[in-house]
């Protein structure tokens, strides 16, 4: 079969590139009036910098799925810590596990956030992905949930939840704190999962509130980015500034609120949310290295702009920050290593696969 498909790259290749060139040529777009090459100084800078990341895998057996998460946050000014949490469970099958889950890491990521700040005079948390997008992203039921079911889980649940997340906070632990009303939400409410699910939801919301706290030192990086805030393209801003130069630099800042891409009032801290400004640019750290989308979550200007990028590059390679490189790479849990720590709890069902 495969061979079928390198016939058909060779056949296709020069119409696929043509198509791709002809995208780009037809745009009116005009990257330049946007876009500074700028050489960012290299100074040694003493700075606290700290970054993170995680990692979560799963394995589905016929009537469950474990699952195992991973999260590391590094500190580092004259020497690097770090601050490690982990979780494995077993979580029903169900439509919404990959948000599910994946909202749980993003629970884990920031935690060790918070723990850090606890910890240590932060200057730069460097945050894995967009905020903003976390925030104004829809929670899987979004729709589905009846209003007076939100309301009933947030009148029952909000103030035990905040009292609890509070304790483990001071304490320093990481957990999904939801999780210690399973009980009490599957006796109550008849679809369990729907309000566990609208619950995370309001945890993930009120940890990432904890984090805007500390706003001014936080700053979120993306690899990728299919936004098109600047020239409202098909074609993605990061590719358009990225076509137009390899050189070092960064784009005029743009300003986004959360009330203008969000209609729907948070259910929790929404006046916290909608008041808050992002800043939002491009930056290239080296010469011909990859491009970064930063997301800055307070109104900054290009000079705060020019000093964060020297902050941040004295502690780069490759055009990368070292300590979000190094926590990916530390986090990443491998399928086998899923299925070592499936054989540890003694998982004897079968997944299904085996007679492939």
């Amino acid at each position: 079969m495969l061979d079928s498909l390198y016939e058909k790259a060779l056949k296709k290749k020069d119409n696929i590139n043509k198509k791709i060139s002809t995208d780009f040529d037809n745009l009116e777009a005009d990257p330049s009036k946007d876009w500074r090459e700028y050489s960012i100084p290299e100074k040694d800078i003493n700075v606290t910098i700290c970054a993170g990341d995680g990692s979560i895998n799963k394995k589905n057996f016929m009537s469950f799925i474990f699952y195992a998460i991973d999260a590391e946050c590094l500190v580092y000014n004259t020497k690097l810590n770090a601050i490690e949490s982990s979780e494995i469970d077993i979580i029903p099958h169900h439509r919404h596990v990959e948000d599910r889950l994946r909202g749980y890491m993003g629970i884990f990521e920031i935690k060790n956030a918070l723990k850090a700040f606890k910890k240590y005079d932060i200057h730069i948390l460097l945050f894995d992905g967009s905020i903003l997008g976390n925030l104004i992203r829809p929670f899987p039921l979004e729709t589905k949930l009846k209003n007076e079911l939100k309301e009933k889980i947030k009148y029952d649940y909000h103030s035990k939840l905040e009292k609890e997340l509070k304790q483990e906070l001071e304490d320093s632990n990481v957990s999904i704190t939801s999780s210690k009303f399973s009980k009490s939400i599957e006796e109550e409410f008849e679809n369990k999962i729907d309000a566990m699910i609208y619950l995370e939801h309001l945890e993930n919301l009120m940890v990432i509130g904890k984090l805007l706290e500390n706003r001014n030192e936080v700053v979120a990086i993306s690899k990728t980015s299919t936004s098109n805030e600047y020239f409202e393209s098909d074609i993605p801003d990061m590719a358009l500034f990225d076509r137009h130069s390899r050189k070092e630099g960064y784009s005029t800042p743009r300003y986004l609120n959360p009330k203008d891409l969000k209609r729907e009032d948070f259910p929790v801290e929404n006046k916290f949310f909608q008041d808050l400004t992002f800043t939002i640019f491009y930056a290239r750290l080296e010469n011909y290295k990859n491009i970064l989308k930063f997301e800055l979550p307070y109104k900054a200007d290009e000079e705060q702009i020019k000093e964060l990028l020297t902050r941040i590059k004295s502690k780069s390679a490759e055009g990368y920050p070292l300590l979000l490189k190094k926590a990916h790479h530390d986090v990443v849990i491998r399928r086998i290593d899923l299925g070592r720590l499936s054989k540890i709890i003694g998982f004897m069902e079968k997944s299904g696969r085996e007679m492939l």
